[in-house]
């Protein structure tokens, strides 16, 4: 069907390539193929570029000479939004929320934190029992900043978590249609629910677009699936109404139990699976999103291997510069494998 899509700014490398994992297929006993979109750029990578499209053509319609957005210490949507407002002149505030575990020592930042840094980004830090008293949301911090911004005198344009708006939905609705004669040749793709963004414009391009949406399996990588299922479903109508789309499907399909201790948190047997693949396969999983839900999928299949058909798709949605937050657990996993293959050899 034809789409009026709100305006869009060209920033990312589209289309992203689909190849099989054969080694991997081979074990599984399944056809496991990624679709690249850790490949949509370089520092702007990740599934967060194709929102980012939509949200900042519509920050520069509004006059904005600021961008104010959220996350992690290590989001990459914050790392993507730094870097492509300062391609596009704009200045950029983020609300950083602090781990669990406390304050991260600004000395020595890593990954998307210095990423962000180097972006020249304004980090303003919010501690976690901070973010837990205000409902575990970004909203109010958001907002403050924002006012704070327009007494300096700025024109700020707020996007919340990971550019889970409806502006933001149409990322993934539009990368449906471009995928659209290639995505029909998949039984079942499976991704990461972080923010429902990708979801919920996967949900919305595969419904408009005539594929069955019951062919979208998410894996969430914090929260719940009963949190998933209703934020998501809600973006989906959100996103109709505000802009006239003829979706009424609300059904949402959503695996939990695969995030491990918590967000951002990877075990040792995580890094070793993410190190095993990337020697296997050339593919390097993130720890945070892409790495818990590709081994949530494969958890799944081996439950159930005839569940999802035979030819099954993992959208790989970037965060590959979390990598070095855990540096020290990749460096420990890559020297226990050397030293167990010394021991093969001998």
């Amino acid at each position: 069907m034809k789409i009026d899509y709100p305006p869009r700014l060209q920033l990312a490398h589209l289309p992203t390539p689909i190849h099989k994992l054969p080694r991997l297929s081979a074990e599984v006993g399944r056809e496991i193929h990624i679709w690249r979109d850790d490949l949509t750029g370089f520092v702007e990578s990740g599934n967060k570029v194709r929102k980012l499209e939509f949200l900042l053509a519509h920050a520069l319609e509004s006059g904005t000479n600021r961008i104010i957005t959220a996350g992690g210490v290590q989001s990459n949507h914050t790392r993507a939004t730094s870097f492509l407002a300062r391609r596009l002149g704009l200045k950029v505030a983020l609300i950083v929320r602090e781990p669990q575990t406390g304050p991260v020592p600004l000395s020595e930042p890593t990954g998307n934190l210095l990423l962000n840094r180097i972006a020249g980004a304004d980090l303003h830090f919010v501690s976690y029992a901070d973010y837990r008293a205000k409902g575990s949301t970004y909203a109010p911090f958001l907002e403050s900043a924002a006012e704070e911004y327009r007494r300096r005198g700025d024109t700020p344009y707020v996007i919340g978590e990971g550019g889970s708006v409806p502006h933001g939905c149409f990322g993934y609705l539009r990368a449906v249609e471009e995928m659209l004669e290639k995505l029909r040749e998949f039984d079942a793709l499976f991704f990461a629910d972080g923010s429902g963004g990708t979801h919920a414009g996967l949900h919305l391009g595969y419904e408009l677009f005539g594929l069955s949406p019951r062919k979208l399996w998410a894996i969430n990588i914090c929260d719940s699936a009963e949190y998933f299922e209703k934020r998501v479903g809600s973006l989906i109508e959100r996103t109709a109404q505000q802009f006239n789309l003829p979706s009424r499907d609300r059904h949402v399909q959503v695996f939990d139990g695969h995030f491990g201790a918590g967000y951002g948190i990877a075990s040792d047997a995580d890094i070793a699976f993410y190190v095993q693949l990337a020697r296997q396969e050339g593919v390097l999983l993130d720890p945070t999103y892409t790495g818990k839900a590709f081994r949530g999928m494969l958890a799944e299949i081996q439950k159930n291997p005839t569940r999802f058909g035979n030819k099954i798709l993992f959208l790989h949605s970037g965060g590959t510069f979390a990598t070095f937050a855990h540096q020290a657990q990749f460096a420990r996993s890559v020297a226990d494998q050397e030293r167990q293959n010394q021991r093969n050899d001998t």
